[in-house]
């Protein structure tokens, strides 16, 4: 029961820490009126929505920010979100480099492969960006040293970054992450259907 009351309060304070990067990409969002007239078709009932759910969100922001505790915590989630998201990046390149598994998860549709290949090379371009950070990689390969471990915790870390949803790449790469994201779960789900 204590090992569960542990994973819980874990999985609690990451679910927070998503919480806290989603508010802070759609407060930042928010506050860009190109972006959101843009997104809106520049509907002026839309902005004011977008607006007053912006003013709650920061709100609920101020709330979750002045936790110092969760806030110490969230560097470290945010770590292995960029990590994870590193290697979804390197697992697209992968398989749009590999004709069998592209065939097999496109079933033959060209127009989706080619859309894959071209996400594949904006990927493979911020991923040679972020590769160029070596206090990134060596966070990195910290991470993956420590879930090669096997220990318990690792694998309780492991489970809740694969079932989190990844906020904290917004915040990092706004415009190219929902891009390639949306390949990756395309690429991930036909890879899962195999």
């Amino acid at each position: 029961m204590t090992n569960c009351a542990v994973i819980d309060a874990a999985q609690k304070e990451e679910d927070m820490c998503q919480e806290t990067f989603a508010l802070q990409a759609f407060v930042k969002f928010a506050a860009n009126e190109t972006a959101v007239a843009s997104k809106t078709d520049n509907n002026a009932t839309k902005i004011a929505d977008i607006q007053l759910k912006a003013s709650q969100a920061a709100a609920k922001l101020d709330t979750l920010t002045s936790n110092s505790t969760l806030q110490a915590a969230c560097a470290a989630v945010m770590q292995k979100d960029i990590c994870k998201f590193m290697d979804g990046l390197m697992k697209l390149i992968a398989t749009a480099n590999n004709q069998t598994k592209l065939d097999e998860i496109t079933k033959g549709n060209t127009t989706k492969e080619d859309k894959i290949k071209a996400e594949a090379t904006e990927a493979q371009t911020k991923l040679t960006e972020m590769q160029s950070n070596a206090t990134l990689v060596s966070a990195c390969n910290a991470l993956k040293a420590q879930s090669d471990k096997g220990t318990t915790e690792s694998a309780t870390n492991s489970i809740s970054s694969t079932n989190a949803k990844s906020a904290a790449i917004m915040l990092q790469l706004p415009g190219f992450a929902s891009a390639v994201l949306s390949t990756m779960v395309v690429v991930a789900a036909g890879m899962f259907m195999l």
